[in-house]
């Protein structure tokens, strides 16, 4: 599997679960905001938490190979291409309709928060189950700030979290850096342009935050 980050809680997640290459691209978000998506993204399946424009933007990812490309933007189970997800209610804290997921291929679980603003319910996170990677905003202001992130960090026990959601150069809307909650949770950082990982190369013995630059 690899995963790497387009900005925001935009980050491409491919792998081949069945036969040929799987691309899946979570959150596109519009320009207005500052950042501009790559011209090359392209992705099997483009998953949205939520219909602001920080993730509606699906019209800038192409269809691979001019196949049909599938969207999914609510709760519910699907596959698609060998990758099964499960979306999750989990409405931000204004009542706003949001939606968590749960990624699985290659034997790999991918917890994908979206732009999450409160804390889980146990409900939520019981329905989220084990992940092994966690992909969650931590940038504060209109998404989870770096002392609520930490604590659902803690809850969830993923073996590698990857931070999303935090101010980079060139974004007009306010987010904190993701330095704080790198303090915040305290534990090892290695810094990749790229997420490259298999089931036998999951962390063992204790949780690393990998921060990606962004692609």
């Amino acid at each position: 599997m690899q995963i790497s980050w387009n900005g925001l809680g935009s980050f491409t997640i491919s792998g081949k679960p069945t036969q040929g290459e799987v691309k899946l691209i979570t959150d596109p978000y519009q320009s207005s905001l500052g950042l501009k998506l790559s011209r090359v993204l392209s992705a099997d399946l483009v998953v949205s938490s939520h219909d602001g424009e920080m993730a509606n933007n699906i019209a800038a990812i192409a269809s691979p190979d001019n196949k049909k490309q599938f969207h999914i933007h609510h709760a519910g189970e699907y596959e698609v291409s060998g990758i099964f997800v499960t979306g999750i209610e989990a409405k931000l804290a204004n009542g706003d309709q949001h939606t968590i997921y749960k990624f699985e291929l290659e034997d790999i679980a991918v917890g994908f928060l979206g732009a999450i603003d409160r804390e889980l319910t146990d409900k939520e996170l019981e329905l989220l189950g084990a992940v092994d990677i966690l992909l969650l905003p931590v940038g504060g202001e209109r998404v989870l700030n770096a002392k609520s992130a930490a604590l659902l960090v803690a809850k969830i026990e993923p073996r590698i979290v990857v931070p999303s959601y935090f101010y980079t150069d060139g974004l007009k809307i306010k987010l904190d850096p993701a330095n704080a909650f790198i303090k915040e949770v305290g534990a090892p950082v290695e810094e990749v342009n790229k997420i490259k990982i298999s089931r036998s190369g999951l962390p063992q013995e204790e949780m690393k935050i990998m921060l990606l630059s962004r692609s």
